[in-house]
């Protein structure tokens, strides 16, 4: 059950990063010319709110990828025999972000953004609390590294 929600995590991660993929390459210079064209389409800027929320996206991003390293290179130097997460905690990340995926025009709302959020501090405090329990030397490295990321997270 642990490697199915470190799995759960691992999809999450990669549509967050389609996600910004594709966020990127819609607001470029040039969308929608066609070739010949002498004039360029005008972008449109961004307001402050958005790019608020990507740069909230990709700070979210970036601890979900942390996250899962720590993850992975917990479960190599211990191995666990049973689930220290909550496998339900990794399937609502997933679909948290497959419904940030499939909202108009890639739009990322701060509700959906608190939600990522707030999901991902469930999912580092349960693991937290998992290490916490073991207290082996293992668990005090990945403990330290945990409470830097607990620490981490953006406001919203």
């Amino acid at each position: 059950m642990g490697l199915c929600s470190l799995t759960h995590q691992i999809d999450a991660l990669n549509i967050l990063n389609d996600l910004r993929a594709h966020a990127t390459t819609s607001n470029r210079d040039g969308e929608g010319q066609c070739p010949g064209d002498l004039m360029k389409v005008p972008r449109r800027l961004k307001t402050i709110a958005e790019r608020a929320r990507e740069s909230c996206l990709a700070r979210l991003l970036e601890i979900l990828t942390q996250l899962i390293s720590i993850e992975e290179d917990f479960i190599k130097d211990v191995g666990y025999g049973r689930s220290f997460l909550k496998h339900k905690h990794s399937v609502d990340l997933k679909n948290i972000c497959l419904r940030m995926a499939i909202a108009e025009g890639g739009s990322r709302s701060d509700r959906d953004l608190r939600e990522l959020r707030d999901c991902l501090r469930l999912i580092v405090g349960n693991l937290l609390a998992y290490v916490r329990e073991l207290n082996n030397l293992s668990s005090t490295e990945t403990t330290h590294r945990l409470r830097e990321l607990s620490n981490s997270f953006p406001e919203i």
